[in-house]
C-alpha cells in the first residue's frame, strides 16, 4: 500500500524516533523514502554555516547506518530545511509529490488557542500520518482498529474501507495480532448523570456490536480478528481498550475539523490521540 513515505524529524529529536520507526517499516510498506529534519528559524541563529554543513552530514550518516541493511537504500532521499512553520512546509511539500504515508514522532503538548504539528499535518494532509511513540514493538505486536459501523454516507463508508485496507496490510506483512473495535455511541447527558451503566450498556449490545463489525470485514480476508465493543466517549474508550491489550499500534479516521469549531470542539482523534501511548495511524475523512 505505501510506496512512499515522508519522514518529519527535528534537529532536537535527539532520539531518532520517527527514523527509526521508518527503518522498522520501510522495508514492507515503502519502497521510496524522503526524510527532512526540520530547523526552527528562530533557532538558526545559533548555527554557524559550518554547524548546519554538519546537521546535513549528521543526517546523512545516520540514515546510512540506520538503514545499511535496507536494500532501497541507494534511493532514501535526506534533506535539511529551515522554516518556521513546519505543518505549512510539509503540507506545500506534499502536494508536489505522491507520499502514501507522512511519519513523524509526537509532540503531545495541547492548549485551546494552541495546534501542534501533530494537530495541524492531521487536519491539512489527505496522507495518512503515523505519529510515532517511543515506545518499541514487540516481536508480534498488537494492531488496534477503530471503525465505525453506522456509517451513513460515502465518505464515512470510504474511511472504513481505507482504515481495513491499512489493517490487512499490516496484517499481511508483519506478524503481529489484530483487534477491531467499535465504540457504541451514548448521549453524554445520559452518560455524565449516570442514568446509563456504559459497561452495562456495550455487555448488551456486544453481539450486535460484533454482527456489525463483522459485515464490514466480509469483503476482507483477515482471519482470527478479535472484536471489541465498548461504549462511552470514543477518547477515554479507545485508549482504555489500546491499554488494555498492550498495543503498539492504533489505526482510527479523523474529520478534520478545522477553524474555531475544531478549536472549541477539537476532534475525536486528536483527543483520543491525547490519551494514547501508541503508535497512531491516522487517516483523514476524504470530504
Amino acid at each position: 500500500m505505501a510506496k512512499s513515505i515522508l519522514v518529519i524529524t527535528d534537529v532536537h529529536d535527539t532520539d531518532n524516533c520517527s527514523i527509526k520507526k521508518a527503518h522498522d517499516i520501510a522495508a514492507p510498506l515503502g519502497e521510496e523514502i524522503d526524510i527532512v529534519r526540520f530547523i526552527r528559524s528562530k533557532d538558526v541563529n545559533t548555527f554557524t554555516d559550518v554547524e548546519l554543513d554538519k546537521v546535513k552530514t549528521d543526517l546523512s550518516d545516520y540514515v546510512a547506518e540506520v538503514f545499511n541493511d535496507y536494500e532501497q537504500k541507494d534511493i532514501i532521499r535526506t534533506q535539511v530545511v529551515v522554516t518556521e512553520d513546519i505543518a505549512k512546509w510539509v503540507v506545500e511539500y506534499c502536494q508536489g509529490k505522491n507520499f502514501d504515508l507522512v511519519l513523524k514522532t509526537g509532540h503531545r503538548s495541547e492548549t485551546l488557542f494552541h495546534t501542534p504539528c501533530d494537530w495541524a499535518l492531521i487536519r491539512q494532509l489527505q496522507t495518512p500520518v503515523l505519529i510515532a511513540s517511543q515506545q518499541h514493538w514487540r516481536p508480534k505486536h498488537v494492531v488496534l482498529a477503530a471503525l465505525n459501523p453506522n456509517a451513513k454516507d460515502d465518505a464515512h463508508r470510504e474511511l472504513n474501507d481505507t482504515i481495513l485496507k491499512w489493517t490487512k496490510k499490516w496484517a499481511d506483512t508483519f506478524d503481529c495480532q489484530i483487534h477491531l473495535v467499535y465504540s457504541l455511541p451514548v448521549s453524554n447527558i445520559l452518560r455524565e448523570l449516570d442514568i446509563i451503566d456504559v459497561k452495562q450498556y456495550a455487555r448488551e449490545h456486544r453481539a450486535e456490536g460484533e454482527e456489525k463489525l463483522a459485515a464490514l470485514l466480509k469483503d476482507y480476508d483477515l482471519p482470527n480478528v478479535k472484536m471489541h465493543v465498548t461504549a462511552g466517549a470514543p477518547e477515554k474508550a479507545l485508549p482504555h481498550c489500546a491499554n488494555e491489550l498492550k498495543a503498539e499500534l492504533v489505526i482510527m479516521g479523523s474529520t478534520g475539523r478545522t477553524g474555531l469549531k475544531g478549536k472549541i470542539l477539537g476532534n475525536v482523534a486528536e483527543k483520543t490521540m491525547h490519551n494514547l501511548r501508541t503508535d497512531s495511524l491516522v487517516i483523514e475523512l476524504n470530504k
